[in-house]
């Protein structure tokens, strides 16, 4: 049986593309929230990590940009990335994003080749899923995000403000808001819209 250590290590899993869930938290000053969300997954009793590229135990520091672990879903365990990017040019108008990332290579090789996430019509696996949306639920109780979204390869591809105006979505993007915001959004794009609270 391969052990923890042996998965993060290999680099046949670590590589490719990300499905991940994207988190448009907050503007670039407040910083509270990042910590809180990283606190929050390194703490899950399911995770192990983060540990460093030698697989030795590391402290959480929101400095780093990325920290890297083992997610344990059912019988499953899989390495996972978490990544926090603060927009600082201008720090008045960008914001905090906050990534939970998996290699789709990992998630072919350990849960199934038919689970495929990069692809036009996606696979996921269901433990997958249902952590995403239990932890964006967490997430969005410790601060309400501006804009959640899960997919392939989706950091950074869409903003809150972009569901305002008219754009026509040709991707698998899933994307999540506050009940209270959705009067925002135009009416050709709430049909990609799920409500969160």
């Amino acid at each position: 049986m391969i052990t923890k250590k042996e998965l993060f290590l290999n680099s046949d899993l670590r590589c490719g593309g990300f499905y991940e869930l994207c988190i448009q938290v907050c503007k670039s000053e407040n910083i509270k929230p990042i910590k809180e969300y990283t606190d929050f997954i390194w703490n899950l009793k399911n995770v192990d990590g983060p540990f460093d590229k030698n697989f030795n135990i590391i402290e959480v520091n929101i400095e780093n940009m990325e920290h890297q672990g083992i997610m344990n879903l059912g019988n499953y365990s899989i390495p996972f990335k978490t990544f926090n990017i603060r927009e600082e040019n201008p720090i008045e108008t960008g914001y905090n994003w906050f990534d939970i990332s998996f290699y789709a290579e990992a998630i072919e090789k350990i849960f199934g080749e038919e689970y495929t996430t990069w692809t036009e019509i996606q696979n996921s696996p269901k433990l997958l899923t249902a952590f995403f949306h239990q932890v964006m639920k967490s997430f969005f109780e410790i601060h309400n995000f501006e804009l959640a979204m899960i997919d392939y390869e989706v950091s950074g591809q869409y903003y809150f403000s972009d569901l305002k105006s008219n754009f026509e979505n040709y991707t698998s993007t899933k994307f999540y808001i506050a009940k209270k915001q959705i009067e925002e959004v135009a009416e050709i794009n709430r049909k990609f819209i799920i409500v969160v609270d």
